[in-house]
């Protein structure tokens, strides 16, 4: 959050961010992981539930509605399992479109 660029815009609405999931086997690394695939190397998209929706809302370097590509996405499943679940569901609710691959 700390190289968050309030004043950059967000990149527009009906875009696909493509998630690097290869490395994702913890909470933290997911969240390192939507950060860069959204904003770049050391991007931020939230950091919990609630960051992560406030994120989806607008003004963090997305602009609702997009689509998320997420590689990998079995890596994630296999460590984080019901959380994973939890935050398929948490994108969900923000009608935000996840391809899992």
């Amino acid at each position: 959050m700390a190289h968050h660029r309030a004043e950059a815009p967000d990149k527009p609405a009906d875009s696909t961010y493509q998630l690097d999931g290869r490395h994702v086997t913890d909470i933290e690394g997911f969240y390192c992981a939507i950060g860069e695939a959204i904003n770049g190397p050391g991007g931020y998209f939230g950091w919990n539930g609630d960051a992560l929706h406030d994120c989806v809302t607008g003004g963090w370097g997305a602009e609702w509605p997009f689509r998320l590509t997420w590689h990998h996405a079995e890596v994630a499943h296999s460590h984080l399992t019901a959380k994973f679940d939890q935050i398929l569901q948490w994108l969900a609710e923000d009608q935000i479109e996840v391809e899992l691959r």
